[in-house]
């Protein structure tokens, strides 16, 4: 008898995980097929304030992506989105993938538009960078491509094929 009730709990608990995984990937399966106006539409994302905006167009001169870099406390979101225009010409983005980075160091950023790489848009560059008070980067410390062919953010291995300009540098 103990045996069975064994089985029947570790069988209730083994389906209960499963459910749990299927609600957690139709969750995030909903938030990258929604399509908004502003970020804070989305109920996961209300709390968040939003550091830098970023718009790029891949191939021609209308904008088609964007990366929006958001904070809440010490996480920090990226958002790599697909920009659609509506009957009246309005931008709506839809999420194509995102990046979650925690815990930054206060001598260290997040830096999108900033650097550049052969083959690449500058805008489509996130880096994490050590501040300086010179006009380039020394040190680069992770870096990725918001990649629109993909559809996902790819780290880039070799950061040293990266330059990177100090955005908060006044040239004093």
């Amino acid at each position: 008898m103990r045996q069975l009730i064994t089985i029947l709990t570790l069988s209730l608990l083994i389906m209960s995980c499963e459910n749990k995984k299927k609600s957690s990937s139709s969750n995030e399966t909903d938030l990258m097929e929604k399509s908004f106006s502003d970020y804070k539409e989305l109920s996961v994302f209300k709390e968040y304030d939003k550091i830098t905006d970023t718009s790029y167009a891949k191939d021609g001169s209308d904008s088609t992506h964007r990366i929006t870099h958001i904070k809440r406390n010490e996480e920090n979101i990226v958002l790599f989105n697909r920009i659609a225009l509506d009957e009246n010409y309005q931008e709506h983005y839809s999420i194509i993938d995102t990046l979650k980075i925690n815990n930054l160091n206060s001598n260290t950023y997040i830096s999108i538009g900033y650097c550049e790489m052969e083959n690449s848009l500058p805008e489509e560059i996130i880096a994490i960078l050590r501040r300086t008070d010179k006009d380039s980067i020394q040190e680069i410390l992770k870096a990725w491509k918001a990649n629109s062919e993909s559809k996902k953010i790819e780290e880039i291995k070799d950061i040293t094929k990266l330059t990177c300009l100090n955005e908060y540098y006044s040239g004093a």
